[in-house]
């Protein structure tokens, strides 16, 4: 009896179809790797920049609300004098002289 060599072909055949689909997944998969790799470094590189924009934004802000930097504004540009602690003056109001304000306002206005 002769043997017939259709059955190994087909099996020979669908192992190299199997084989094939495996090496397309595998290089499939490796070129995601390489993809998200990428994407990871941009990723990292954008958080460092980031973060010194938000140091550089951390050092203005510290510069801009210094006190001295403050009065040097408000001396030189607004033309702003500072309160000297020691005159002592003080405004006082008492609650009766309000209320009797009020009230020869209200009767000068009717």
């Amino acid at each position: 009896m002769k043997r017939s060599f259709k059955p190994l072909i087909i099996v020979i055949s669908s192992l190299l179809v199997l084989i094939t689909i495996l090496l397309l997944i595998s290089q499939g998969l490796r070129l995601k790797y390489e993809e998200l790799q990428r994407e990871q470094t941009q990723l990292e590189n954008q958080i460092k920049t980031e973060k010194t924009l938000m140091v550089n934004l951390i050092a203005n802000y510290q510069m801009m609300t210094a006190e001295d930097l403050i009065k040097n504004y408000a001396s030189n540009e607004l033309a702003l004098v500072e309160a000297d602690s020691d005159t002592g003056k003080k405004i006082i109001l008492f609650t009766e002289d309000v209320v009797k304000l009020t009230e020869s306002l209200q009767q000068t206005n009717e």
